[in-house]
C-alpha cells in the first residue's frame, strides 16, 4: 500500500515538474521573442536616426555649396565692376605731399575717377613722387594722358603716360588634343572676364596644339583671381597639372607691344586695293585706316600692307588660328605689327653691326718676338696678363726655342731666344740711364741719375 501511495506521489511530482518546465520554457521563448523585438526596434531606431543624419549632412553641404555658390558669384560680379583693363594712367612728377584727395579732384576734371593710389616711403610714409590713377573706362583714361601731360599741379609740372598693369595669363602643359573652346570653358569655369584665348597649332600637326595657351581677360583683377584658383594643386587639365604665370609680351615685357593695333599683312596681289583690304578684316571691328606701301622694283606680285583697328581686340580676333585669307589665289601671311619702339631697336642695331663691320678692332702692333709674358700686360709687373702672339724676325725660331721676355733696367720688356724649361736667364739690378745728351723734352732729363758717368744702357743681346 505505501509502495502504490509512494509511486503515485512521485507520477504526481514528475507531472508537476514537468508543468513547471513547460511554463519556465514558455516564459523564457517570451521573454526571447520580446527581446528580440526590442532590439530590432533599436536597429530600426538607429538606421532612422542615421539616415536622417545623413540627409541633415547632405542638406547642410548643400546648402554650403549654394552660399558658397552665392558668394562666388557676388566676387565674379565685382570684378567685372571694376574697370577695363587700359584704364589706368602714370603720374610722374606729382609733390611728394600731395594727397589722394588733392589728385582725384585734380583728375576729375576729366571724368570719373574709381582708385587712387599714390607711392609712398614704407618708413616715413612720404611720397615718392609718381601715382596710379585709374578712370571708369579706356576712353577717360586716353583723354587724361592728352590733356594733362605736362600740366601744372601744385605748382609742379606733372607727367602723364600709360601704365599696363598684367592681364594675359601663360597656361602651360595643356592637354595637345585639346581646342580653343576647351580652354575656354575651363577658363570661364575658375573665374570672370576671359575674352582672348590663344592657343597656337603645331606646325607639324595642325590638329594638335604646341602644348600651351594665352588667355587674356577684362582687366587685371579677373586675371588675378583666375591665376590663384588655377595655382591650386587640385586644379587639372584632364590628367595633367598644367604650369600658370602672367604672359610677358613678344617685345621682351615692353608694354608698347600690348598696344599694337594693326595687322601686318604679307604675299598680297599686284592689283590689290585699299577697299578690298579693308572689306575682308572689316567684319572682325571697327577699321580705322588701311595702308598699302608702293611697291618695290621686282617685287609687284608680293606686296604687302597693313590694317590699323579701333581697338586690340578686333586684332586679336583677326589673327585666330582659324581665320584663313585668300585674295585671287594668294593665301595671305598676317602677323602681328611690330611697334615703333622695336623697330628703331632693330635700325639702330644694324647700324652698330655696319659700323663694327667696317672699323673692325684690330690688335696693336706689337715688337719683335712678343710672347705671353710672365710679367703681365705692358707697362709693369702686376698687370693683367696680356695674350702676345709668338713673332721673330729671320725666319722660323731655332726647334726647341723660344722667345723669352726679360724686363729692361728702364721698364721696358726685351726678348731673348731661350730653350724651354731652363732657368731664366738672371736679371741685373735696375740701374739709372745716362743722361739724355741731345735736344729733348724735360721728361727725359729727369731720367738721368746723379752718378750717370755716360755708361752705356745695358744691352741683353
Amino acid at each position: 500500500m505505501s509502495r502504490t501511495r509512494t509511486a503515485a506521489s512521485e507520477t504526481q511530482d514528475s507531472m508537476e515538474s514537468e508543468e513547471r518546465v513547460d511554463l519556465d520554457g514558455e516564459e523564457t521563448l517570451e521573454e526571447e521573442v520580446e527581446y528580440e523585438e526590442v532590439e530590432e526596434e533599436e536597429e530600426i531606431e538607429e538606421i532612422v536616426e542615421e539616415i536622417e543624419e545623413e540627409v541633415e549632412e547632405e542638406e547642410e553641404e548643400d546648402d554650403a555649396a549654394a552660399m558658397e555658390e552665392e558668394e562666388e558669384k557676388k566676387r565674379h560680379d565685382e570684378l567685372l565692376s571694376l574697370p577695363p583693363h587700359g584704364s589706368e594712367v602714370y603720374l610722374g612728377g606729382i609733390p611728394t605731399d600731395a594727397s589722394e584727395g588733392d589728385l582725384k579732384g585734380f583728375c576729375e576734371s576729366i571724368g570719373q575717377v574709381t582708385e587712387v593710389r599714390i607711392m609712398r616711403e614704407k618708413e616715413s610714409g612720404d611720397g615718392k613722387g609718381y601715382a596710379f590713377v585709374t578712370f571708369r573706362n579706356k576712353d577717360l583714361a586716353s583723354e587724361a594722358i592728352e590733356n594733362l601731360n605736362n600740366t601744372e599741379f601744385k605748382g609742379k609740372r606733372i607727367k602723364c603716360s600709360t601704365t599696363q598693369a598684367k592681364h594675359r595669363l601663360f597656361l602651360g602643359n595643356v592637354p595637345r588634343n585639346w581646342t580653343e573652346s576647351d580652354i575656354k570653358k575651363t577658363a570661364n569655369g575658375i573665374g570672370p572676364g576671359v575674352q582672348i584665348v590663344e592657343l597656337p597649332k603645331d606646325p607639324q600637326n595642325m590638329g594638335r596644339n604646341r602644348g600651351f595657351a594665352f588667355i587674356e581677360y577684362y582687366n587685371h583683377a579677373c586675371a588675378e583671381y583666375s591665376k590663384q584658383k588655377m595655382s591650386n594643386p587640385s586644379f587639372k587639365l584632364d590628367d595633367n597639372a598644367p604650369t600658370v604665370s602672367w604672359a610677358e609680351s613678344r617685345s621682351g615685357g615692353d608694354s608698347s607691344a600690348s598696344q599694337v593695333k594693326a595687322l601686318y599683312i604679307k604675299n598680297l596681289p599686284r592689283d590689290i586695293t585699299q577697299e578690298r583690304l579693308k572689306a575682308l578684316f572689316e567684319h572682325h571691328g571697327k577699321i580705322l585706316k588701311v595702308v598699302i606701301p608702293p611697291a618695290k622694283p621686282g617685287k609687284e606680285d608680293s606686296r604687302y600692307g597693313f590694317v590699323h583697328y579701333a581697338d586690340r581686340t578686333s586684332v586679336m580676333r583677326a589673327l585666330k588660328n582659324t581665320e584663313r585669307y585668300e585674295i585671287d589665289g594668294h593665301m595671305l601671311d598676317c602677323t602681328l605689327a611690330k611697334p615703333q619702339a622695336d623697330q628703331k631697336a632693330n635700325t639702330t642695331t644694324v647700324q652698330n653691326m655696319q659700323k663694327s663691320q667696317l672699323q673692325p678692332n684690330y690688335p696693336p702692333l706689337l715688337s719683335y718676338g712678343m710672347a705671353p709674358s710672365p710679367f703681365g700686360a705692358l707697362g709693369g709687373f702686376g698687370a693683367s696678363a696680356y695674350s702676345q702672339p709668338l713673332m721673330h724676325a729671320g725666319g722660323h725660331a731655332a726647334g726647341g726655342m723660344s722667345m723669352m721676355p726679360i724686363m729692361l733696367p728702364d721698364g721696358r720688356i726685351g726678348y731673348v731666344l731661350q730653350q724651354p724649361g731652363l732657368a731664366a736667364m738672371p736679371q741685373p739690378p735696375p740701374r739709372p740711364s745716362p743722361p739724355y745728351r741731345g735736344g729733348g723734352s724735360s721728361s727725359s732729363s729727369k731720367r738721368s741719375s746723379d752718378n750717370g758717368r755716360g755708361r752705356s744702357r745695358y744691352n741683353p743681346y
